[in-house]
């Protein structure tokens, strides 16, 4: 059976694949990434939360595991992608892209930064969880992402910040790799457009699903189905 390394998105957990992981056809290990779910603060560079991911593989044993990676998890599994091909067997980019952050989205970290130092975790996440969420997304799924997210320290949010608005442009990385990539991208996700989630995807599995940027809560059944698929078709590589 195929190992599979889950990594959650901002003020996330692995709470957030409750319902995925009982369906995946694989030998699931979903991390909690530094600075969450009431962590310590994590690292405040893409580069240094890789390594994390890549030391709490080595401490686990696995061997050449498939890394997913939503949001936030994407972008640390495309550096990985980049820096540690030979510790995968294949990467996916879930509700995620390759691309850096804009200037306009780099502003708006660096105005959540500021206001995490002066209001608090709690006001961040009222807004920033109903924000990925689509406007008709089950409002109980909103409320338990932002339970979850409530768990974060204003270390945890900022280093987190700061990492995602420094990250390198890893487009180029994911159209050269030789590794087999599945891009999940949701088709009501409020903040990004399929051809944002799909650059450098050309020659890997791209899949739109219904929904948001939390496909995996919303759709869990359908992801896991595209997932254990995906997963078949790259079996022997």
């Amino acid at each position: 059976m195929r190992q599979l390394v889950l990594l959650h998105g901002l003020c996330g957990s692995p709470d957030y694949f409750e319902e995925l992981i009982p369906l995946l056809d694989a030998e699931v290990y979903a991390l909690t990434l530094p600075g969450h779910a009431g962590t310590e603060a994590g690292p405040e560079t893409m580069d240094q939360f890789a390594e994390w991911v890549v030391a709490e593989m080595r401490l686990r044993e696995l061997d050449r595991p498939i890394v997913l990676g939503h949001s936030f998890g994407g972008y640390i599994t495309t550096n990985l992608v980049r820096r540690y091909p030979t510790e995968l067997s294949g990467f996916g980019l879930i509700h995620s892209t390759a691309a850096a952050d804009p200037e306009e989205a780099k502003a708006k970290r660096n105005q959540a930064i500021e206001r995490v130092m002066e209001e608090g975790v709690h006001p961040f996440i009222d807004t920033m969880i109903p924000g990925v969420f689509a406007a008709d997304s089950d409002t109980s799924l909103i409320e338990r992402a932002k339970q979850i997210g409530y768990e974060m320290s204003k270390e945890g949010v900022m280093s987190a910040q700061l990492a995602i608005r420094d990250r390198a442009d890893e487009t180029e990385t994911v159209r050269e790799t030789g590794l087999p990539g599945l891009f999940l991208y949701g088709d009501k996700d409020p903040n990004m457009g399929a051809d944002r989630a799909f650059l450098g995807a050309e020659h890997h599995t791209k899949q739109t699903v219904p929904g948001s940027h939390m496909g995996m809560m919303e759709e869990p059944e359908l992801e896991a189905r595209l997932i254990n698929d995906w997963l078949k078709e790259v079996r022997h590589v």
